[in-house]
């Protein structure tokens, strides 16, 4: 085995606050039992046991099938960087593996408890962007970035300005899968998004799997946050979770979660396009240490307990959209559970924040609002929903839901 030299550790960025909204009232929904969703489609490629690369601290440079798979490590701290000034390239057919430790991560395990969120927070490897990335597959030979360690991987993430510079991210003809990202006190580089994209220009994803991808705040696969002119074609998003246990544990306390598969936050100038969104759902938690599924009231603010709730979308949560586009997309079984948006919840709208071309909205289910749910709007048409889009046997608490609920301004064009 060749191994890589340690690289860089640098500190991550902290979490900031997002603003308060206005969530429709409503009842609970019904619990999903699923755990991960059905994982039907998309390229298995297994992980060979033996040969390939061992990384440890930095990454750059160019990966090829020849050198696969690489085994990601990470350095003491459980991190591996890509440095600013260097870009990494990913070849056809490369297989990473992010291992972490697994004899630390099973350390880490309370006997009895393996889903306790006290749990896998070592052993970890976590993937931080300041330099360039161009992972670039092709239809005959995608690439894998998976973990053979079943709390092996935090997941990728920008960290803003300090990512830019080295060219705009592209990532095609790859499968993405089996983060998680459940530290539930953490910040955003520990909570939100397998893919956490913090960058403040385009970051394109095209003919792109993400499968089974957990995280415990926002986004389950995917946040575009103060991206500008992003592009998502082509993809599948399928079996993704936002499982997120209140992080205050207060009586009267209220889920800040959003977006089961995916989040674009505080950018502009997006497409979402042509891609399938299946079996992706929002969960919410009460409690510090519980699995167990709880009611949990949807508050009009305001009110009397001063509480916000932030967040819904079983599939995407939009937060400050600005003119971006969803077109010709299928959002097919997904879910929220007890919150609203059964599909899509937008918040802070301004005028022709977002438009829905041509999409199929098939079976989704919510606890509250509608398929898609528009919360504080702020311009004169806010939401454009063309007549093109169709929606079959969407529901909310078992009852046919409405398309669209909220208190934006729709038009139709």
């Amino acid at each position: 085995m060749t191994v890589l030299t340690l690289g860089v550790l640098v500190t991550a960025c902290s979490s900031t606050p997002e603003k308060p909204g206005v969530v429709p009232e409503g009842d609970g929904g019904t619990p999903d039992a699923g755990d991960g969703g059905p994982i039907d489609a998309g390229p298995i490629i297994e992980v060979p046991e033996d040969g390939g690369t061992v990384i440890t601290g930095t990454l750059s440079g160019t990966l090829t099938e020849a050198g696969s798979p690489y085994r990601v490590l990470g350095d003491a701290q459980g991190v591996v960087t890509i440095p600013k000034g260097q870009v990494l390239t990913v070849q056809p057919g490369v297989i990473l593996d992010f291992k972490g430790r697994p004899e630390v991560t099973e350390a880490d395990v309370e006997s009895g408890a393996p889903d306790s969120v006290v749990n896998h927070h070592d052993g970890r490897v976590e993937v931080r962007v300041y330099g360039g990335i161009q992972v670039r597959g092709t239809a005959e030979k995608p690439v894998l970035l998976t973990s053979t360690n079943r709390y092996g991987w935090w997941g990728m993430n920008f960290f803003g300005e300090n990512s830019v510079g080295d060219g705009d991210p592209v990532f095609e003809h790859m499968v993405f899968e089996k983060v998680r990202k459940n530290d539930y006190n953490g910040n955003r580089d520990k909570t939100r998004g397998a893919l956490w994209a913090y960058y403040p220009g385009p970051v394109t994803i095209r003919h792109a799997v993400f499968r089974d991808n957990q995280a415990s705040a926002k986004c389950g696969a995917l946040d575009l946050m103060f991206t500008v002119g992003s592009r998502v074609e082509d993809s599948l998003f399928e079996g993704n979770r936002t499982s997120d246990i209140d992080r205050f544990a207060q009586a009267g306390t209220s889920s800040m979660a959003g977006g089961g598969a995916m989040c674009v936050t505080h950018g502009r100038d997006s497409v979402v396009r042509g891609n399938t969104f299946r079996d992706n759902g929002l969960e919410a938690f009460r409690g510090a240490v519980t699995s167990a599924l709880e009611p949990r009231p949807l508050l009009a603010w305001p009110n009397a307990q001063n509480i916000y709730d932030l967040g819904g979308g079983g599939v995407l949560h939009y937060f400050q959209p600005n003119n971006d586009l969803v077109e010709n997309n299928t959002f097919e079984n997904n879910f929220v559970t007890q919150g609203p948006g059964a599909a899509i919840y937008l918040e802070d709208m301004g005028t022709r924040a977002l438009t829905l071309r041509g999409n199929r909205f098939l079976r989704n289910r919510a606890g509250a609002g509608g398929v898609v749910v528009c919360n504080r709007g702020g311009g004169a048409v806010e939401l454009v929903v063309a007549t093109d889009n169709v929606f079959t046997d969407n529901t909310v608490n078992g009852r046919a839901a409405p398309n669209v609920t909220g208190d934006c301004t729709t038009a139709a064009q």
